[in-house]
């Protein structure tokens, strides 16, 4: 019984332990990407905040070029080209005329360069204003990815929760059933003890044990280390692997002591050998002898079935003396 909840616990911290493992590296793997996002989400948001003050600054910068521009050509259109004229022409000699030409070669190019200036900067403004729009999508994109990254998490957290969960279910049970089938195997023994034991000749033993059934011993009598939680279990008896339904014998003649339901056990049989030697037949699926009734060695009392604290077919043998449990197979040939 034990072997068999063994192998099948096994194989659920084995599929439970990848499972583990998966999310866990999925996990990383979310926050790490999410710390890789938040971070460049941060470096978009100092990049928009930096073209954000440029613009500003650039917009300020054209109003007041744009202001100096507007008046020029104000004055310009007010005055018209005949005002560089008359500007030489009231020239009182050549070196005033000179001068007057200089200034005029300056203001002209001073025009030129303002006018090239403001439409450089309204090119840049236009450039900054595209790229900040631009950021601003990347920006909602990664926010974006971002809250997908936290979904990923959140539903990892939430899948090893319930494994935990069910990984904390599963133990909580596995003690308590362990512990009533302790408390089972004591009250069986009280209960032995209590009725005695039946002499030899009167039991109709033989005094030899044959296999109750043939099949391979799936857990072995004794202690051993629980494969889940590495605690010290003991197994009362020996675990032989059937089918539903095949048919168990008597170890050996004697008078059935119990047949009935014991919750850990399930259907059980006690059939007692005399000479204070007792076996013990469990979770079986039918029960074919009673209480108070002879059996004779090999003859059939029960067939294999689950039932109890066991998750597939198997006979639990146990042989007893003076109600306590002993190593089956010093019995058994």
């Amino acid at each position: 019984m034990f072997q068999s909840r063994r192998q099948q616990a096994q194989q659920q911290v084995d599929t439970l332990s990848n499972q583990l493992q998966t999310i866990q590296k999925d996990l990383d793997k979310a926050l790490n990407e999410y710390k890789e996002i938040v971070d460049k989400r941060k470096i978009t948001e100092q990049q928009i905040e930096a073209n954000t003050e440029i613009l500003e600054k650039t917009e300020a910068a054209l109003a007041e070029r744009s202001r100096i521009l507007n008046k020029r050509m104000r004055d310009i259109y007010k005055n018209g080209q005949i005002s560089y004229l008359d500007v030489l022409l009231g020239a009182n000699d050549f070196s005033d005329f000179a001068t007057r030409v200089e200034i005029l070669k300056r203001v002209i190019r001073q025009d030129i360069n303002l006018i090239t200036t403001v439409q450089a900067e309204r090119n840049l403004i236009l450039e900054k204003r595209e790229q900040l729009v631009r950021d601003k999508a990347a920006v909602v994109e990664l926010e974006k990815a971002a809250e997908d990254k936290q979904q990923v998490i959140a539903q990892r957290k939430k899948e090893r929760a319930t494994l935990l969960a069910s990984a904390v279910q599963e133990r909580d049970e596995s003690e308590r059933e362990y512990q009533n089938l302790l408390e089972e195997s004591r009250r069986i023994e009280e209960m032995l003890r209590r009725r005695g034991s039946t002499t030899t000749e009167s039991a109709g033993s033989t005094g030899s044990m044959l296999w109750p059934i043939q099949g391979e011993i799936t857990s072995p009598y004794g202690w051993r280390t629980h494969p889940i939680f590495g605690t010290q279990r003991y197994h009362s008896g020996i675990d032989i692997a059937g089918d539903y339904g095949d048919p168990i014998k008597a170890a050996d003649g004697g008078i059935v002591s119990d047949a009935s339901w014991w919750s850990g056990y399930g259907n059980m049989v006690v059939i007692d050998h005399g000479g204070n030697i007792q076996t013990l037949y469990g979770h079986c699926s039918q029960l074919l002898v009673s209480e108070g009734q002879h059996v004779s060695k090999g003859q059939v009392i029960a067939l294999v079935g689950a039932t109890g604290y066991a998750t597939g077919p198997h006979l639990h043998f146990e042989v007893r003396q003076n109600g306590s449990p002993v190593d089956p197979m010093g019995y058994l040939p």
